[in-house]
């Protein structure tokens, strides 16, 4: 291994951490929630999450 390919893997490997970590914080802040609408957001988030995982163990079943 060359000194580039390593420095092409680390770069790999930044540019996912920032998607991953960085992008949606950014994306966030990027304007004014309420409290309010924050928890409607976290709320209809759950739903959905709960509803996927019904849907994932009926086809299992």
């Amino acid at each position: 291994m060359t000194e580039r390919d390593d420095l092409e893997k680390m770069l790999k490997r930044l540019k996912k951490d920032f998607q991953r970590n960085v992008q949606p914080v950014l994306k966030k802040h990027s304007y004014f929630i309420s409290k309010g609408e924050r928890t409607r957001l976290k709320k209809a988030k759950a739903i959905r999450r709960m509803r996927r995982k019904e849907r994932q163990y009926s086809r299992a079943a």
